[in-house]
């Protein structure tokens, strides 16, 4: 089982074999002496991090060093995510003479607060240089998690290195989710790509891994109530989480026969709130949009949400990119549907009442001019009382 200081960070490797087994392989390839890359990307918890704990396993059995760091936006100085991952923290006698001259110079970058074009460029320089020999001696990985919320100055370096080609007896790995994609951080994909790198997309798990992770969580099998709370997580190993651990907190699960159940509604209001903090990170725009869309349904035709925002049709799409690029909204034809239940749900269920009866009222309006049938027009206007 996985375990982090986060609470929640990962959870048991369930339903991820073939995407282990992909990385495995590509580690016994840079055993071998060959560079590799590899671009894993999935929505926010997901479990990309469940996944690169699996590999130490891996990497122990092959003897090969795996070195991890975690960009985060609290920890945003400049070359914070490749000086994680590669300076040696310990007393300074330890260090090579490159790691040493880094050092003074992140410490003469941090005490000065204007930026030095010729001390960026030389760290730069020396991060790569750290990069491309550290495979002289043996082969190793390196996992950079959270990409997405690296510093700049680390993206620079991993741009020049893509345009070098793979980094020798390495596997790299870059962690990302697929929003926000920031303009650099785009860059450095595109250039990465360019060089080889390959594509692991995460997707979510499916019904029944969903279920086994459940059951690994709490430790025995789970009963039809919960089964259908966790069916509306679309499969988020991080929803599922939060699932079982917002039913325990609040002393909703109760044993019967050797099963476990949830009891109840009211541990569903703060699990909305723990949903809602998850997707905050889409940006008040798209969550407002979403929120509308979520008195739609499950799943809504553009053209009724712009009808129902008072919007162009391409201002919608425009606003919902990072909603379908992060997977909480998924395209299917003119359609788009939640790929969360419980996503939808959260949203719907913290919209004021009266901006929901109201909006209900915008709906029975826009879907009987869309020509719906009457009985969902009707649906809308009880909801609207």
């Amino acid at each position: 089982m996985s375990t982090s200081a986060e609470p929640g960070r990962t959870w048991p490797l369930v339903g991820r074999a073939a995407e282990l087994d992909d990385l495995d392989d590509l580690l016994s390839t840079a055993a071998d002496g060959v560079g590799v890359t590899v671009l894993l990307e999935g929505e926010a918890g997901v479990g990309k991090t469940s996944l690169v704990d699996a590999l130490r396993g891996s990497a122990r059995l092959l003897d090969v060093e795996l070195r991890t760091a975690r960009a985060t936006e609290m920890r945003a100085w400049p070359f914070a995510l490749l000086s994680d991952a590669l300076l040696v923290r310990s007393g300074r006698s330890s260090r090579g003479p490159v790691e040493a001259e880094l050092t003074d110079l992140l410490d003469a970058i941090y005490a000065d607060p204007v930026r030095s074009v010729a001390r960026y460029d030389r760290a730069a320089e020396l991060f790569a240089a750290l990069l491309r020999r550290r495979g002289d001696s043996r082969p190793w990985a390196l996992v950079l998690e959270d990409v997405h919320e690296a510093d700049a100055p680390s993206l620079e370096v991993l741009l020049q290195l893509a345009h070098e080609g793979a980094v020798p007896r390495a596997l790299v790995v870059l962690t990302m989710r697929p929003v926000p994609y920031r303009p650099e951080l785009a860059e450095v994909v595109a250039a990465w790509t360019r060089a080889g790198a390959r594509y692991l997309e995460l997707r979510p798990l499916n019904a029944r891994a969903t279920v086994e992770l459940a059951e690994n969580l709490v430790g025995t099998p789970v009963g039809p109530a919960l089964r259908g709370t966790l069916a509306t997580t679309g499969g988020n190993p991080r929803l599922v989480a939060d699932v079982v651990r917002t039913a325990r907190a609040a002393g909703a699960l109760v044993t019967t026969d050797g099963v476990l159940d949830s009891t109840g509604v009211r541990w569903l209001t703060p699990l909305d709130e723990v949903v809602r903090r998850r997707v905050e990170y889409l940006g008040p725009e798209v969550l407002a949009l979403l929120g509308q869309a979520s008195v739609l349904g499950s799943s809504f035709v553009i053209a009724d949400l712009a009808s129902l925002a008072g919007d162009p049709v391409g201002d919608c799409w425009r606003t919902l990119r990072h909603g379908l690029a992060a997977g909480v909204v998924r395209a299917r034809g003119d359609r788009l549907v939640f790929g969360h239940d419980l996503v939808r749900g959260a949203l719907y269920n913290g919209l004021e009442p009266d901006q929901r009866r109201a909006l209900h009222a915008r709906a029975a309006w826009a879907l009987r001019q869309a020509g719906a049938p009457a009985q969902i027009v009707t649906a809308h206007l009880e909801r609207a009382r």
